[in-house]
């Protein structure tokens, strides 16, 4: 009796791990980060979130995580910036859907360029392929396929909320006080 209940319960926790990758729902405002292959297949998530995935070295920079299987989905009652990076090496493109429908593709890379690890310090390099895309308010399902792949690897992307416009003009204003408080302070000291 001992060597069916052992032998059923290896078969049960068999089950469990064997349970396929299900898509899940991203945070708003994290860098995720992705693997892909050849160009034309789609990306995929990074092992172990998605074991169909590939490996991925995290960034060492801007804290990210790994994404699960596609598509990524997020849902927001404003408007979204949905930032996609190329990393590490340059030289791959990729374009990106939402519900299937191609929203666009990032921008060509510069051959023999290297951005390290960083999707904040990737999305700002000359020559690394990235691109903002500006999304509705509502539900979103994201995928990627690469356009072009110099072998496979990982890459980022980040959906944030528009900032408010008075958020934009509060920041304008600090900035415009801060500019005038440190001119006044200039003119006393000469």
């Amino acid at each position: 009796m001992q060597v069916k209940s052992t032998g059923l319960m290896a078969a049960c926790a068999l089950l469990v791990l064997a349970l396929p990758a299900y898509p899940g729902v991203i945070q708003l405002g994290d860098w995720q980060q992705f693997s892909f292959t050849d160009a034309g297949t789609p990306a995929a998530g990074c092992d172990p979130a998605d074991p169909l995935g590939a490996f991925c070295l995290s960034s060492s920079g801007t804290p990210s995580s790994f994404l699960d299987a596609p598509p990524w989905t997020f849902s927001s009652a404003k408007g979204i910036f949905l930032s996609v990076t190329d990393a590490f090496d340059s030289g791959d493109q990729f374009e990106i859907f939402d519900f299937g429908t191609s929203i666009g593709i990032t921008s060509a890379f510069a051959p023999n360029v290297n951005c390290g690890d960083d999707p904040a310090v990737c999305l700002a390099t000359a020559g690394m392929s990235s691109a903002i895309f500006l999304l509705g308010s509502g539900d979103h399902s994201i995928t990627i396929i690469p356009t072009v792949s110099a072998g496979g690897g990982s890459a980022f992307f980040q959906a944030s909320n528009v900032p408010e416009p008075g958020t934009t003009a509060l920041l304008g204003a600090g900035l415009a006080l801060f500019c005038v408080m440190r001119s006044k302070r200039r003119k006393e000291t000469n």
